[in-house]
């Protein structure tokens, strides 16, 4: 059975309860992690506003993502920072351009969140498996980072 259209409710309950941006993802990816299986890492990575070519490690659940800094264009989530569209990674060995943020990963799918038409966060979440996300998980997550435009 698909759970997708009541997580998408949860998460506009989660969106209309919580007030600061920080709560808000925190809730989203414990929500993501504890309800879809194998979501192993399900993170945030934010925009520094200091330094808007990094991006930094907010809220997670699931195994801890540590990748160290990551410079817009620099792995996939650099690439998606700097693209503004969502990439998915079927097999993370395969990928040139990747940077571990946990070393069991198999697959990754990274989707931008935005506010006022720029890139401000994007939703990152490994798998221990290969090829897990398909074309109804990047809709379903597409919708969450919907949702979360200008909530961030």
């Amino acid at each position: 059975m698909n759970r997708y259209p009541q997580l998408l409710e949860d998460v506009r309950r989660i969106l209309d309860r919580e007030h600061r941006a920080e709560e808000k993802m925190q809730s989203v990816a414990t929500l993501l992690h504890e309800n879809v299986e194998d979501f192993d890492c399900v993170a945030f990575f934010l925009i520094d506003p200091d330094h808007r070519r990094q991006l930094i490690i907010g809220p997670q659940a699931g195994a801890g993502l540590d990748p160290g800094c990551l410079v817009v264009g620099q792995g996939v989530c650099g690439q998606v920072a700097e693209r503004g569209i969502s990439i998915v990674v079927d097999n993370v060995a395969e990928e040139l351009n990747y940077v571990p943020g946990h070393e069991e990963t198999k697959s990754e799918i990274v989707l931008p969140v935005f506010r006022s038409g720029q890139v401000v966060a994007e939703l990152d979440i490994n798998s221990f498996r290969l090829a897990r996300f398909d074309a109804a998980d990047r809709m379903f997550l597409e919708e969450v980072c919907l949702l979360l435009t200008d909530q961030v």
